[in-house]
């Protein structure tokens, strides 16, 4: 008698299996698969999570694309947020440009630029979302055409 509840009808099974289902899709895919000529960096700022996706070797005079990826405190893609790249080289104090980001999908915005100088350069990812803006820095290396950075060494990660 004790093991009768093991041949009782199994109603409960199709409406559990469908809350799990529910409960993975809501966690998010994670971050995109990154390609093997980029990098990632990620910054979290007031519980947000914003990842950069750069190119691995960047040189000047090519065209750059930068994929932000934007997640919340449970990893959960964040969408509707207006994202903007400033491009500073500080050494010179040249203000490169400021592309806006687009959106891609599920927390993903992208844009597009080019780098006009080798050096030391910082871009800003600029995030704004429900009034509330975030910033994360992040510094950048890039090559002249042959390679080389102004510094004279080679480029590498």
């Amino acid at each position: 008698m004790a093991a009768g509840w093991l041949h009782a009808p199994r109603w409960w099974v199709i409406p559990l299996v469908a809350l799990l289902a529910l409960i993975l899709s809501a966690c998010g895919g994670g971050l995109p698969a990154l390609a093997g000529d980029q990098v990632r960096a990620q910054q979290t700022v007031d519980g947000v999570t914003i990842t950069l996706d750069t190119q691995r070797d960047p040189r000047v005079n090519q065209p750059q694309r930068f994929r932000v990826t934007l997640t919340d405190r449970l990893g959960r893609p964040i969408d509707g947020a207006e994202v903007y790249l400033d491009l500073d080289m500080d050494m010179l104090c040249l203000s490169g440009a400021r592309p806006i980001a687009t959106p891609r999908g599920p927390g993903l915005y992208e844009a597009r630029s080019v780098y006009q100088m080798a050096g030391e350069w910082e871009v800003t990812v600029y995030t704004e979302l429900q009034g509330q803006q975030r910033q994360a820095l992040f510094r950048i290396r890039v090559a002249d055409s042959e390679g080389a950075t102004v510094f004279g060494r080679r480029q590498g990660w």
